[in-house]
């Protein structure tokens, strides 16, 4: 770093790791401050790292999508790659261009529109099983769902009588994933006989177990699946059948997919197509118990469109929802909007600085990192009025086409955003649907709620909340 380097305003402390230490305990409240205190462009050190924060939708673009090759993805990603291997999420360049070109086609709207069935199907069933009064942990419950859903859907998988297992798998090592985004957890990662470290290793075990399984069964599979599995599957055995093996590629170079490849994408469905839709819809029945005027919007229009008249009003009969419905749904489409907003899923997004960078009047050299949070802009009060407010009413026409871009972004953006966001969108809206139409939800009032930043933004203490079953 130059000694004539420009650096913007921001925080500098005395101590030296008190930064590092506020950063740890609460991510979210130390970049909050920074933004408001500094505006657009702010820098601080996290330990020997130079970041830049960014809080400016037009700056955010720019980065995400005119000029996101000069960058690389975050450390916090970086990390992630020991769970998720060179997966869509994780990988880069050519190689990222690649794998996201196969996958792509199973997340188009037309193959999406035929996973809804899907959804609604698990979310009936689940909705039928709760007993009225019961106390359950909603989010446990909306990880167990979304995981049953991603895995029929797009692996034709049917985990359901080992979904409370997986769930367990997938909770441990993900726990243990977040310990190792601080260099602590990186040095006790190397004492495999320490109890945590040791559950870690052994669920991760489970879970390469059940996709090379998977992997396995569907090669001797004869049934002609279309999902991504076989998808992937196919794209390597044709490169693979009918060439030199001496002109074979490393998996790394974007040559034939080898199983350790497809166990990386697989894996990372597993883990990115579940857990940011579970923790957006148990923050949105969060939110909801708390805010019954919007709840009772939200009964209304699911009444509405939900009921036909049989012999006079007061024998409207319930149907269940359909993915025709989808565009009648305006409210509750804006409320999962707004639960977003409030609670985003991804809450920030970090790339790493491969050539020295003009942004914002300022210079950031080669080998900083740039943080782009969308917690920190979707609490923006230059965009949203009243923004700590639960307000699905916001999310007018004239309100959404004056918004900047990447001030609401959930789902990132460019050519590294969820491949995924048409399918959480219509399976937000339609989950929501069919729980709300059956059941209202209050929080235990002994439950503790804290927003937990791992890699999704995830309730710390669950959440648990009693079931009442609507008339």
């Amino acid at each position: 770093m130059s000694q004539t380097t420009q650096f913007p305003p921001g925080p500098s402390y005395r101590l030296p790791g008190k930064l590092i230490r506020e950063f740890i305990g609460d991510p979210i409240r130390t970049l909050s401050k920074i933004a408001q205190r500094y505006g657009d462009i702010s820098y601080f050190k996290l330990g020997r790292e130079h970041v830049y924060l960014i809080n400016n939708p037009d700056l955010i673009e720019k980065i995400l999508i005119y000029d996101h090759r000069n960058f690389k993805k975050g450390k916090r990603l970086q990390i992630a790659k020991g769970l998720l291997g060179e997966g869509l999420v994780t990988s880069e360049g050519d190689f990222h261009n690649r794998q996201r070109r196969l996958i792509q086609p199973i997340f188009l709207p037309k193959q999406i529109k035929s996973y809804g069935d899907i959804m609604i199907d698990y979310a009936k069933k689940m909705a039928e099983g709760w007993k009225d009064g019961s106390v359950l942990d909603i989010n446990r419950e909306m990880m167990e769902l979304t995981l049953g859903i991603i895995c029929k859907s797009v692996l034709n998988y049917d985990v359901k009588s080992e979904a409370q297992q997986v769930g367990k798998w997938l909770t441990t090592v993900r726990n243990y994933s977040k310990r190792l985004q601080n260099p602590i957890g990186q040095v006790i990662d190397k004492v495999p006989i320490l109890p945590k470290v040791r559950g870690a290793h052994n669920a991760m075990k489970e879970l390469n177990s059940l996709v090379y399984e998977l992997i396995a069964d569907r090669r001797g599979s004869k049934i002609g699946y279309n999902d991504l599995l076989t998808r992937l599957l196919r794209a390597q055995d044709e490169e693979s059948s009918g060439t030199d093996p001496s002109s074979i590629k490393t998996e790394n170079s974007g040559g034939v997919m080898s199983d350790k490849q497809v166990r990386d994408e697989v894996m990372t469905i597993f883990i990115a197509g579940h857990e940011t839709t579970a923790n957006a819809l148990t923050w949105t029945l969060y939110l909801l118990s708390q805010n019954p005027d919007v709840e009772n919007r939200l009964h209304e229009e699911l009444d509405s469109v939900l009921s036909t008249d049989s012999n006079g009003d007061s024998n409207r009969i319930k149907r269940v929802v359909t993915t025709d419905d989808m565009s009648k749904l305006r409210y509750t489409e804006n409320v999962f909007r707004e639960s977003m907003r409030l609670y985003p899923p991804v809450w920030t997004i970090g790339r790493y600085v491969e050539n020295d960078y003009p942004v914002g009047g300022y210079n950031v050299p080669a080998g900083s990192s740039i943080l782009m949070s969308q917690y920190v802009m979707h609490h923006d009060s230059r965009y949203y009025k009243e923004p700590e407010a639960f307000n699905p009413d916001r999310w007018t026409e004239e309100f959404r086409t004056h918004l900047p871009r990447f001030s609401y972004f959930p789902f990132g953006g460019g050519i590294r955003g969820c491949i995924g966001e048409s399918f959480a969108w219509m399976e937000g809206v339609l989950v929501l649907a069919t729980i709300a139409q059956k059941w209202e939800m209050r929080k235990l009032p002994s439950q503790r709620v804290k927003l937990d930043p791992a890699i999704t933004l995830r309730p710390k203490y669950g959440m648990k909340m009693k079931l009442k079953l609507r008339k």
